[in-house]
């Protein structure tokens, strides 16, 4: 009898660490990471680990005139991107001249703050000439010319699950 409950005890300890592997390897919150993904080619090309009230920017180069362009945006509790602001150089076709926002002009670029605008992800269709860099935390981080041109990307932010599973 006793050795019946010495292996009813050893199974029971087996099994409960067993359930704290597979809950930790699968089930646990794992953080949080910004994905850009290539939708045509089925592959993630960029996976860095992201928090509530990071940075990102991004720089394009905007129309014929090859006008600079700028956006920053911050990662919202939500996990979803806020427009903070765009510094672009000059007004033309596609800027958005008319946003009732604070505008200043600062070192040749007209600066649009407090925009507030909520992008749960990004959907992109890149250019390889016009398309620059990604920053997080004023740190590069993707530089969009290493993609082919006109790539389909979908930036966003994937909550983890789990230590050793792909979500």
């Amino acid at each position: 009898m006793k050795k019946y409950r010495q292996c009813r005890l050893v199974f029971a300890v087996a099994l409960a660490l067993c359930l704290v592997f597979v809950w930790w390897a699968f089930f646990a919150p794992a953080g949080t990471v910004f994905q850009l993904y290539d939708r045509e080619r089925d592959q993630v090309v960029l996976s860095v680990p992201i928090k509530a009230g990071d940075r990102l920017s991004l720089e394009i180069e905007h129309s014929f005139e090859h006008i600079p362009w700028y956006e920053y945006y911050t990662v919202t509790e939500d996990y979803q991107f806020n427009l903070d602001a765009i510094a672009v150089a000059g007004y033309g076709a596609g800027i958005p001249a008319e946003m009732d926002v604070p505008t200043r002009i600062e070192d040749g670029l007209v600066w649009m703050e407090e925009i507030n605008s909520v992008f749960p992800k990004f959907s992109w269709i890149t250019s390889n000439q016009y398309m620059k860099v990604f920053t997080l935390n004023d740190k590069e981080i993707f530089d969009f010319r290493s993609l082919p041109d006109a790539s389909r990307i979908r930036g966003e932010i994937i909550k983890k699950r789990g230590y050793l599973s792909n979500v």
